[in-house]
């Protein structure tokens, strides 16, 4: 009896030890991962048909080459005319005559911190850094023209995909538009 006592408390000794231990998890990280959010700041709403423009903002030192800065920016101008386009607004190159104007900037983590874009621009996604990938960030607003202010921000982060193809990099910036510019149509 005291032997099946002794065997029966060490079992449940051992189980109790083995449970008490944890192992702690790294953070699953997946490349595609992406954050999104917007803010709307005032109440002014656009028709269909409206004139927008374009006003890409620039971070003023880049870590990247000035063509490859420039390659991104078209990727995400064309992007942000085919989405606007798609919900019936209408580009324009004569800033004086669009209803709002589109401004838009693209940035890595070590060009523009999040601190840095939540003093400029007031909201971050949140998007936690990781060591092996590189973060970076959309930005993108719209102003009314005759106002000149911010009508409604939207931000996302996810990590760079180096090494992609042009064609995954236009439907990626495609993609990453689309899903940030949904949340100024909601709101519209």
């Amino acid at each position: 009896m005291k032997t099946k006592f002794s065997v029966a408390i060490a079992l449940l000794s051992s189980l109790f030890i083995t449970a008490c231990v944890t192992v702690p998890q790294e953070p699953q990280v997946n490349k595609n991962q992406l954050a999104i959010s917007s803010v709307r700041d005032i109440p002014i709403s656009y028709f269909k048909g409206s004139l927008f423009s374009l006003a890409p903002k620039y971070v003023k030192e880049t870590s990247l080459k000035p063509e490859v800065t420039q390659s991104i920016y078209k990727l995400y101008a064309d992007a942000i005319i085919a989405d606007l386009s798609e919900h019936d607004f209408v580009n324009t190159v004569d800033a004086k005559s669009a209803e709002f104007h589109v401004g838009f900037g693209i940035a890595l983590e070590s060009d523009l911190s999040d601190k840095t874009i939540n003093e400029k621009f007031g909201i971050t996604p949140g998007l936690p850094s990781n060591d092996t990938l590189k973060k970076g960030s959309f930005l993108v607003y719209i102003a009314d023209a005759r106002t000149g202010k911010k009508v409604w921000r939207g931000a996302a982060q996810g990590f760079a995909h180096e090494g992609s193809s042009e064609e995954e990099q236009k439907q990626r910036a495609a993609g990453i538009v689309k899903r940030v510019m949904a949340q100024f149509y909601v709101t519209n």
